[in-house]
C-alpha cells in the first residue's frame, strides 16, 4: 500500500463545499482511497485545517468527524521532521507546508497539494507529487 501526505489546502477544500477546489479535492481523495492509498496528515497541518472550523464548536466537531471518516492517519512530527521542515522553509513555502513535505519524505509518501509553491518545492526536494494531483 502506498501513502500520500495531504497538504492543508487539500483537506480544507475537501471539507468546504464553497472552496474553489472542493470538487477536485473530493475527486482526488476518492481516487486515492479507491487505489488503497493511505492518507496521512501531519498534526501541524491538521491544526492548520481546523483553524476556521474551530470558530464554532459544532463546525469543529463536524470537521473532526469528517477527517476521521476519511480514515486520515494523523502523524506527530519528530525532531528530524521538524529540522527537515525548517530546511524546506528555504524553498519559499510556509513552515506548515514544510511539515507536509518533511512528513512525506520521512514516510516515503507522495504529497497532495494545490499550492503552486509547494508543487515547485516537491520537485526541488525530490518528493513525489501524488498522481491524483498531476
Amino acid at each position: 500500500m502506498s501513502a500520500c501526505v495531504l497538504d492543508t489546502d487539500v483537506v480544507i477544500a475537501a471539507l468546504d463545499r464553497a472552496d474553489a477546489h472542493h470538487r477536485a479535492a473530493a475527486r482526488a481523495i476518492r481516487k486515492l482511497l479507491d487505489n488503497n492509498v493511505l492518507l496521512l496528515l501531519s498534526l501541524i497541518n491538521y491544526a492548520e485545517t481546523l483553524v476556521r472550523p474551530a470558530e464554532n464548536e459544532e463546525t469543529l466537531r463536524t470537521a473532526v468527524t469528517a477527517i476521521d471518516a476519511l480514515g486520515i492517519q494523523l502523524l506527530a512530527p519528530t525532531a528530524a521532521i521538524a529540522r527537515d521542515a525548517a530546511r524546506l522553509r528555504g524553498a519559499n513555502i510556509s513552515l506548515a507546508d514544510g511539515f507536509a513535505l518533511a512528513t512525506a519524505r520521512a514516510h516515503t509518501a507522495s504529497v497532495a497539494t494545490f499550492d503552486r509553491r509547494v508543487r515547485r518545492a516537491t520537485d526541488a526536494a525530490r518528493i513525489e507529487l501524488s498522481s491524483a494531483f498531476r
